[in-house]
């Protein structure tokens, strides 16, 4: 007797021939064989990652790549920026340039000012991105790769096991590929709230350009309805800030890329916790809205792994790093805008607000561990801010040079402490050591 099927519904058998010759395998193929089962896999993950000539490295940064690229582009029009943006921008940065000088003991840079939409911000600050987050995905990719190979091993009935060898190089792309593609649509999202090329507080480009994005300038222009010319001064002002302390103290950028790769150096992967955590998230029931859940879930709990106390040493150390240059560009922006830009506390406080509500976590926080709270950038803008009445802008700003003598988060809570203290005699050796960092 046939088998039953309701009306409308395709024969499974029939529908299973298509597939395989689809895939170009014989029509007749036996499924239940261990072989067939394996070249059919192995079809399947050829389909969804077709780069075999690529490595894992590879087949994730293009991933990543490819999917922030279509994320920003799914938003809808992503110009450059006019000739009058770019015009606005030209003469924000020269006006910066001539502000600055006034306010800090850093000497002004050589800087591009560049109109950019979001695909060329992502295309410019991948390199950086890779520098920083690679170690940390490499680890967890192989993690779940261990897993999954583990539980394979372990399938009572052996049939799994005897796949092992055919599909490890196909998992092992597959997994890069799902990891590129987490953290692509987090560079997306990325792209979508920055204001200018270092706007999320990390050296992220090689050269000193100050990049505006007018596509999310306008977007949060309109909702805060700011003006358009004293937004664009103001981000443009941070920036140029920013990009003298990251490429005039030429420690601060290879520090913070050292202490990430160094968090990540420090990670320990347990594959069969992981392999739980695969389990306990897989739904019962398979649909679009279930299958979404549980990446999130997974992703949730392979991105939050428990730190070690060393770990967490790093961390405090890192963030307490980033909150001091912020603090730092609050510092000097607030003592330009106060004489320059009537009205900047609305702009500084709208931005403040699209920060914390606009701000993506998918990428920053959960794979290199940043997690710098608005609460400590005030804090360390409040300790610059005493150094300066103190000590004068030149004071505060030598600190730099020294990183021996950077303050420790004690400090940061208690300047006048701080301050107290004895400053160090100056040693002939540490100049020249200066001189010589500097040049290099």
């Amino acid at each position: 007797m046939d088998a039953f099927h309701p009306a409308g519904a395709e024969d499974p058998m029939e529908a299973l021939r298509k597939l395989l010759k689809d895939l170009g395998l014989p029509e007749d193929a036996d499924v239940n064989d261990v072989e067939v089962r394996a070249d059919l896999f192995r079809t399947m993950m050829r389909r969804l990652v077709p780069s075999d000539s690529m490595s894992d490295e590879t087949v994730v940064w293009e991933t990543v790549r490819q999917m922030a690229r279509q994320f920003v582009a799914s938003l809808g029009p992503d110009p450059s920026g006019s000739s009058r943006a770019a015009r606005q921008v030209s003469e924000a940065v020269h006006l910066a340039e001539l502000w600055l000088t006034e306010a800090t003991l850093l000497p002004p840079l050589p800087v591009t000012p560049v109109v950019w939409s979001r695909a060329e911000w992502i295309e410019t600050t991948l390199p950086a991105w890779k520098a920083m987050v690679e170690p940390v995905i490499g680890l967890l990719a192989a993690g779940v790769n261990d897993a999954i190979q583990s539980r394979l091993s372990d399938d009572s009935d052996g049939e799994m096991a005897g796949l092992q060898a055919a599909l490890h190089p196909i998992m092992s792309r597959f997994i890069a590929a799902m990891f590129g593609a987490h953290v692509g649509e987090g560079l997306g999202q990325a792209a979508t709230t920055t204001m200018t090329g270092t706007d999320l507080g990390l050296p992220l480009l090689a050269k000193p350009v100050v990049a505006i994005l007018p596509t999310n300038l306008a977007a949060i222009q309109q909702q805060a309805e700011l003006a358009d010319e004293g937004l664009m001064m103001y981000c443009a002002l941070r920036d140029v800030a920013r990009q003298r302390l990251f490429f005039q103290v030429g420690w601060i950028a290879p520090q913070i890329t050292a202490l990430v790769q160094h968090y990540a150096r420090e990670m320990r992967v347990d594959p069969e916790a992981i392999a739980r955590a695969m389990e306990d998230a897989v739904p019962e029931h398979m649909s679009a809205e279930t299958v979404a859940a549980f990446q999130s879930d997974f992703f949730s709990i392979l991105f939050t792994p428990d730190r070690s106390d060393e770990q967490q040493a790093i961390l405090d150390r890192l963030n307490l790093l980033l909150a001091l240059v912020e603090g730092w560009v609050d510092d000097v922006t607030a003592t330009v805008a106060n004489r320059w830009m009537p009205g900047w506390e609305a702009i500084s406080e709208s931005l403040r607000r699209h920060r914390a509500t606009s701000r993506p976590k998918s990428v920053v926080t959960p794979l290199i561990g940043v997690n710098v709270s608005p609460k400590a950038i005030r804090e360390a803008a409040g300790f610059w801010e005493a150094v300066r009445g103190a000590r004068g802008a030149d004071g505060r700003d030598d600190i730099w040079h020294h990183p021996e003598a950077m303050p420790s988060g004690a400090d940061v809570a208690d300047p006048a402490a701080f301050l107290a203290r004895p400053a160090e005699a100056d040693d002939p050796w540490d100049d020249e050591l200066r001189r010589f960092l500097d040049e290099a």
